[in-house]
């Protein structure tokens, strides 16, 4: 081959590498987007939970707490899981396995593209992880970058690994080799946190050139194609099977699932099924239970039940009451939304109303329900037991009343 031709093949090779990478975000850039909406509230709350008792696990925790074994423990996970992300697809094994060896600059893109991502996941954590580090070895700014060096040192090394066990053909040979790193990772990130800081980067940084001098020594120079078109299948319907928990999605084929309805509960909210009065009680009580509010409303009501009950005052309680209150009152605005263009509302014989009188009621049936479960725990944390029902009156109180206003204006 010439070098004309080895330039021209290099340059398709990140021409390709680059309309892959867009072709996947473009694919999924439409549902990103509705799962954001369907998830970011509860992954601020989940964050803001998380900060509160985490706050509170430092200031209490006793002084001989394994603080920097449990900040290894957390690391594991984000310096020993290496994936990497090919693109590749079935139908390269005709076009590209025939010029494996000039598509190094591909696989090298895509080994750098990993560990830039997950560098800075492993910035996140270990930023994260840091207070934990500190209040137990008393670090300063100088540590926290040293440390954060030698981790992403390490997760260099696991990634190159990583890539090494790509390249094995025998699932034994695979599987001693992930087992391997989880173990290496493990007890480089131990060492880094336990010994002293000057100790630790020196057996650490030694460690890791020993590891990779002898990774570039079993290294095999093919590349085992299958496999890793297998694994970019796996990465590929990971994402979208994630997507879909927020949206359907199309690549996901899954079989159709009835859901069935408590029907206790559906009697509770909906009424009886065959009476004209209850038509839209009983519909509406099924979209509830049927769509992503479902999910949502326990979710914010078991989320709110324990953070009120680890709450140490009455003030820090009936802020938490009212917040979520107001959480699933919001969510539960857009249940009266649901079906109100449909026309069978026209063909029906019923009273032109009922519809939204109906949705009106299953919404303040569900809310009130929502408003008993944080109220629970209130009363137990609250000093006065009077406390309580007074927050249940605020909480329930103030959407009952915003809606009248709302339907009077």
């Amino acid at each position: 081959m010439s070098k004309q031709e080895h330039h021209k093949l290099s340059i398709d090779t990140d021409r390709l590498w680059n309309k892959r990478t867009s072709d996947f975000l473009l694919e999924i850039r439409p549902f990103i987007g509705y799962a954001l909406q369907s998830a970011a509230l509860l992954i601020v709350l989940l964050i803001l939970a998380g900060a509160y008792f985490y706050t509170r696990f430092l200031s209490e925790a006793p002084p001989d707490f394994p603080f920097r074994e449990l900040a290894a423990l957390v690391l594991l996970p984000f310096l020993a899981l290496s994936p990497i992300r090919t693109y590749l697809k079935e139908a390269d094994l005709i076009y590209m396995v025939p010029m494996e060896t000039e598509m190094s600059a591909y696989m090298q893109k895509a080994t750098a593209r990993a560990f830039r991502i997950q560098t800075l996941a492993l910035l996140a954590v270990w930023t994260a992880v840091w207070p934990m580090y500190a209040l137990s070895a008393g670090g300063d700014g100088k540590s926290f970058v040293v440390i954060l060096l030698v981790l992403a040192a390490l997760k260099k090394v696991m990634l190159f690994s990583r890539w090494q066990e790509l390249k094995r053909t025998e699932r034994l040979q695979t599987l001693s080799w992930s087992a391997l790193r989880w173990l290496v990772a493990g007890g480089l990130a131990y060492l880094i946190l336990r010994l002293p800081l000057w100790t630790g980067t020196l057996i650490v940084t030694a460690s890791l050139l020993l590891i990779f001098g002898t990774l570039r020594w079993l290294d095999k120079p093919s590349l085992h194609w299958p496999r890793l078109i297998d694994t970019e299948k796996k990465h590929r319907a990971f994402i979208f099977r994630l997507l879909n928990q927020f949206i359907d999605v199309s690549e996901v084929q899954s079989r159709p699932r009835p859901k069935p309805a408590p029907m206790k509960l559906l009697r509770l909210l909906g009424g009886f099924r065959f009476a004209s009065q209850d038509t839209y009680r009983y519909m509406y009580t099924l979209v509830w239970l049927r769509s992503e509010l479902f999910g949502i409303t326990i979710r914010l009501s078991l989320l709110g039940a324990v953070l009120i009950s680890f709450a140490r005052d009455e003030w820090m309680t009936g802020f938490l009451f009212v917040l979520f209150a107001g959480l699933l009152a919001l969510q539960l605005k857009e249940l009266p939304k649901m079906h109100r263009h449909s026309d069978w509302s026209f063909i029906y014989p019923l009273p032109a109303d009922l519809r939204a009188r109906s949705a009106r009621s299953i919404r303040f049936r569900i809310h009130t329900a929502c408003m008993a479960v944080l109220a629970v725990p209130a009363l137990c944390t609250m000093p006065e037991p009077l406390y309580a029902p007074g927050l249940f009156l605020i909480g329930w109180g103030v959407p009952y009343l915003y809606g009248i206003m709302r339907r009077e204006s």
